[in-house]
């Protein structure tokens, strides 16, 4: 394992019950998580019931870190049009990049696209981007590119855009289903991975399992992530996994800690 990958694990904030922010945060912490990726976005804050920047309080008062923070994903195609929507989308992710800065974020992911017919590359999209790491690095927020179904605008991107502030994170299950070449995303940006959001699927649809409940090989993500840059934790996202109604809050968490604990930690050994 190269030095600095850390041996902690991470989930995403919304995993997949609607319980009290507060409640929610003290299970993931009683459950033995020491991070969370949040969605930076108020459009739930009405039935949440806090702003996002008062979550990330109450995830800090807990102990926890929120080390990334998921830009809203609903409007990233208007970016690569040449219209008014287009641009009010890019002024709305600018003041996302500063908010995350004046919370002491330190990374934004963002999907570089989003459904299965998004528009085409452009060259107001690939300005747009450029903008977007340019704010990036004024305000010290590094903007990882999340890979989705059409991977070749994620590589155009980053192919194209050199700079230390813009990279990659890595998303197992959508690699495991939409790449066509599952693994091989993290190697070709293995010198630029700045976040994973890491869940098991079957092959065929975007399950969000615990680790080892599906069929994607734990052992080529480990040693990928092991082999990257990466210093962060092991950040499952478990948001939109079909649930029994009879599994209880607690036991979905132990379930996705104790799939990631055998997956991801104790395979290091």
């Amino acid at each position: 394992m190269l030095k600095g990958v850390q041996q902690k694990l991470g989930i995403f904030l919304w995993f997949g019950y609607r319980i009290p922010v507060p409640e929610r945060i003290r299970m993931i912490r009683e459950t033995g998580f020491e991070t969370i990726l949040h969605w930076w976005d108020d459009s739930f804050a009405e039935i949440e019931g806090f702003s996002k920047e008062e979550q990330v309080a109450l995830i800090r008062n807990e102990g926890l870190t929120v080390e990334n923070a998921h830009l809203q994903a609903d409007r990233v195609n208007d970016l690569w049009l040449d219209t008014q929507d287009g641009q009010t989308a890019l002024d709305e992710y600018i003041r996302d990049i500063d908010s995350l800065a004046e919370q002491e974020i330190p990374v934004a992911v963002l999907h570089p696209s989003s459904g299965k017919e998004p528009p085409p590359v452009s060259a107001i999209g690939m300005k747009r981007f450029r903008l977007l790491v340019e704010k990036a690095e004024k305000r010290g927020v590094r903007l990882a590119l999340e890979n989705v179904r059409n991977t070749h605008i994620l590589t155009k991107i980053l192919d194209t855009i050199d700079s230390p502030m813009l990279g990659f994170c890595y998303d197992s299950g959508h690699d495991f289903i939409w790449s066509g070449k599952p693994y091989e995303l993290m190697e070709r940006y293995k010198s630029r991975l700045f976040a994973v959001h890491l869940h098991d699927n079957m092959g065929y649809a975007d399950d969000h399992l615990a680790p080892g409940k599906g069929n994607i090989n734990w052992d080529i993500v480990r040693k990928g992530i092991e082999n990257s840059i990466y210093t962060g934790s092991y950040t499952l996202e478990s948001d939109s996994a079909e649930i029994p109604r009879s599994r209880s809050p607690q036991e979905h968490l132990k379930m996705h800690f104790d799939g990631a604990k055998a997956m991801l930690l104790q395979a290091q050994r």
